[in-house]
């Protein structure tokens, strides 16, 4: 296996090829949220291949000053899962960027991928209005197997106070808004994450 980037016309070829719905929905949200706020050019998604096949797809970014390295996209075909090709990924993304001197790491989770950032330790800050759960953690220094320490050692004051308010900002409905089906889902979650929700707006 190797890892390799693609540009949008190869992204596009890729992606057609994804036989499940779901995850053929996912990747035209990722080319869209791309096409309109990010350049394919600067950061291109990250592929994982094997066998001439991509099998994983990682879309990030890291901000101007390197204050965060920001993962928006992370998924796997149906039919590539549980083969540890989006673990491997994830890895290769920590693994590539620990000379670059990026102080932390962020991400909004969808509810169908909590279980595989749990595998990693990570704790969540709370839900915004899109369902998604928050990560904002240190930058591991070497690889991944660092976070599960960064997660526990982790405290608010490691926020700026404008981080703060930003990150409020997107989490301050907290599941109030949602519909009753989408509230019934987010106990459930909350349920499920126990002590790993840590509900940053109550805090």
């Amino acid at each position: 296996m190797n890892f390799t980037t693609l540009n949008r016309d190869e992204y596009l070829e890729s992606v057609q090829k994804i036989g499940d719905f779901n995850t053929l929905k996912f990747s035209k949200q990722a080319l869209d949220w791309w096409d309109n706020h990010f350049d394919w050019k600067k950061f291109p998604p990250i592929v994982l291949e094997e066998n001439s096949t991509n099998k994983s797809y990682l879309f990030y970014t890291v901000s101007k000053q390197k204050r965060y390295l920001t993962i928006h996209y992370l998924f796997t075909p149906k039919s590539f899962r549980n083969k540890g090709y989006a673990n491997n990924l994830f890895n290769e993304l920590f693994s590539s960027q620990v000379d670059e001197d990026i102080e932390r790491f962020r991400m909004f989770c969808v509810p169908s991928s909590l279980g595989f950032y749990n595998n990693y330790g990570l704790n969540y800050w709370g839900v915004n209005t899109s369902h998604q759960y928050y990560c904002d953690f240190k930058m591991p220094k070497h690889d991944t197997n660092e976070i599960k320490n960064i997660v526990h050692d982790s405290t608010i004051e490691e926020f700026t106070p404008k981080e703060m308010e930003l990150i409020l900002g997107h989490l301050e409905a907290d599941g109030k808004d949602f519909t009753l089906e989408q509230r019934e889902n987010f106990y459930a979650i909350r349920g499920m994450l126990g002590k790993r929700y840590l509900d940053f707006v109550q805090q």
